[in-house]
């Protein structure tokens, strides 16, 4: 579905993201750590098309998003690290506006609307609540529910835990997995090592730039004789 070959992106004259290559099939969720400057968010806005790689091509079921944007753009759900959301307007508004704004057709937005709170566990009573009124852990589940009504094949997800509480994390975690199982790519940035392990099939390290371990998890863990991720990460 989606495959980088040999992506590198320069600031000036330092490369923050360096000959990066990887792929992610549907169903597979890839997890991406590394150290603050390692290049990850780089990755994900030239992913989301919000910047144009220096060489190397991104492909999109076949498609290469530099020369075509647009090819990626309607199949992908962006969760930000920072939240998009209005907070003066209530749950249900922000998903009425952002599925318009996502172009989801009049006719099946409520649907759309009510399949989403299922994932991120919203009832009705939450989404008469002004956002500003949410805690942190409602509103990153909302931000997800945002990306997800237009039915995206690949959804990428920035830190989508941090600042939030052990019940709302593990909840996330939990639509995650629901999103997998149901066949959604899934790329997954986070510093917890232990998130990371948990929901991803596949797992890429990065330090400056650079790609140092990348890979099937399982299968990479056993390579490198580790146990756990974080046994894998300290190993660089």
């Amino acid at each position: 579905m989606l495959e980088l070959i040999n992506v590198t992106k320069k600031y000036k004259n330092t490369e923050v993201v360096s000959n990066l290559s990887f792929k992610l099939e549907a169903g597979q969720t890839l997890g991406i750590i590394g150290a603050n400057g390692a290049g990850k968010s780089t990755t994900i806005s030239m992913i989301s098309t919000l910047i144009k790689p220096d060489s190397g091509k991104i492909l999109f079921e076949g498609s290469d998003i530099v020369e075509n944007p647009s090819a990626i753009r309607k199949r992908l759900g962006l969760v930000p690290q920072d939240i998009a959301l209005y907070e003066t307007l209530n749950g249900l508004d922000n998903l009425k506006f952002w599925g318009k704004s996502y172009g989801v057709p009049a006719d099946s937005l409520k649907d759309e609307i009510k399949r989403v709170c299922g994932i991120i566990s919203f009832d009705e009573k939450m989404l008469k609540k002004r956002v500003s009124e949410y805690s942190g852990g409602m509103k990153r589940r909302l931000n997800i529910g945002v990306a997800l009504l237009h039915r995206p094949g690949l959804v990428v997800l920035d830190e989508p835990t941090t600042g939030i509480d052990i019940q709302s994390g593990n909840q996330i975690l939990s639509a995650i997995e629901g999103l997998r199982a149901a066949g959604t790519a899934i790329i997954y940035v986070g510093h917890y090592m232990e998130e990371v392990e948990r929901i991803s099939t596949h797992i890429c390290i990065m330090e400056q730039g650079r790609c140092t371990a990348y890979g099937e998890k399982n299968a990479l863990l056993a390579e490198r004789g580790c146990k756990t991720l974080s046994e894998l990460y300290l190993q660089k």
